[in-house]
């Protein structure tokens, strides 16, 4: 559920018969400060300007004042709802139930993004948790040793050699399934891939994947650090490095989960009457109604194919 201070900065606007297309009927507040505890609905009075805060059960709370602060969207991790998404929520009937108990059966049409107003999106953004991949089986993996390439020693008898040690990987990320939403929009997500080399371990990066079926991206991550060994020996004597290299493939599969937030602004009509209230547009706290966040997400699934390389244990000779 948003803070008080921003619960109604994301609006999912819902108008009176007939369907609204591009243009605003009025000018929606743009936040509001100093919430009551408790408001899960808010009233705009669109001939007054004000604003009044309710309970989940259509109680009265407050009149409340607006701010001209605004929340944005996280850039790259959210996309716009259209108003066929939003009653495709497996939660949606709660919200029409509730609607229906605080204010009345009546018709209503649903219109989203109105004017692209940015101050107001439906939004589905890309869940807080990192998208695992799961790896299928064992990877598989070879190990060989490798030798660098040899540097003489000077006059002074001693040699310094340097070697990256640790794990560095590269994946490879295909859309196998699309989100119910945001069909060909490239969102932000953290990727959490296992080390394939070491089990113990798992990397975090950050992709940039397009809701499309089969769009592939890939991601590289280098976990190596230099490492430094002194080496002493006779002057013109040649130092190297003997190490061992671990080479590893392995596939996956992953999700990531879309979610849907906002507040819903509901206008209904009554059967043979005008607006219930006349002019109010009643907003209602999406996440309040539908606490279940699966009830209000759809995912991109995906598969993963993970190729690593881990370079350890090195030693130095000098001939």
């Amino acid at each position: 559920m948003y803070q008080a201070s921003t619960l109604v900065n994301f609006f999912v606007v819902l108008a009176a018969v007939p369907l609204l297309a591009t243009a605003s009927p009025v000018q929606l507040p743009r936040s509001f400060d100093n919430l009551p505890s408790g408001t899960h609905a808010l009233a705009f009075d669109s001939e007054t300007g004000r604003v009044s805060a309710y309970t989940h059960n259509g109680a009265f709370l407050a009149h409340v004042n607006q701010t001209v602060a605004a929340s944005k969207r996280a850039d790259g991790t959210c996309s716009n709802l259209g108003p066929n998404d939003l009653t495709g929520l497996a939660g949606w009937n709660l919200v029409a139930a509730q609607a229906a108990a605080n204010w009345g059966n009546g018709k209503y049409n649903l219109a989203t993004n109105i004017n692209n107003e940015a101050d107001y999106p439906a939004l589905a953004c890309v869940s807080d948790d990192t998208a695992m991949v799961t790896v299928k089986g064992n990877p598989s993996c070879v190990t060989s040793t490798q030798t660098s390439s040899g540097t003489l020693v000077g006059t002074s008898g001693s040699v310094t050699l340097s070697a990256l040690e640790g794990t560095s990987s590269t994946t490879t990320i295909t859309t196998t399934k699309t989100s119910d939403w945001s069909l060909g929009v490239s969102v932000a997500a953290t990727i959490g891939i296992p080390d394939i080399v070491d089990t113990t371990t798992t990397v975090s990066t950050s992709i940039s994947i397009t809701n499309s079926l089969s769009n592939a991206v890939t991601t590289a991550s280098n976990n190596q650090q230099t490492q430094t060994i002194t080496m002493n020996a006779a002057d013109g004597a040649t130092c190297s490095l003997t190490f061992t290299s671990k080479s590893c493939t392995g596939s996956g599969t992953g999700s990531i989960v879309m979610v849907a937030r906002g507040v819903g602004m509901v206008r209904i009509r009554e059967k043979g009457e005008s607006l219930v209230n006349g002019h109010y547009y009643w907003a209602l706290n999406i996440e309040a109604y539908i606490p279940d966040a699966s009830q209000r997400s759809s995912s991109i699934d995906f598969t993963a194919a993970v190729s690593a390389i881990n370079d350890s244990q090195y030693k130095g000779t000098c001939t």
